[in-house]
């Protein structure tokens, strides 16, 4: 699950607002539309959610 070079983070998700590590992936391309499918199934079933404002929860970051 994070073999990959890039990880997916929901900013300040947990707790105590430390960033959650969700995912890891091979490419930005994979960990960008893993972000896109999260947020439209949170868009599909949450009432007046702001897909835009969501996206902007997520940051991936390259493993060195």
């Amino acid at each position: 699950m994070f073999g990959g070079k890039y990880l997916v983070y929901w900013k300040k998700a947990k707790q105590d607002k430390s960033d959650a590590l969700m995912r890891s992936f091979d490419t930005t391309i994979e960990a960008k539309s893993y972000i896109q499918g999260f947020v439209d199934s949170i868009v599909e079933f949450t009432k007046n959610a702001d897909e835009e404002k969501l996206i902007e929860e997520f940051k991936i970051e390259e493993m060195r």
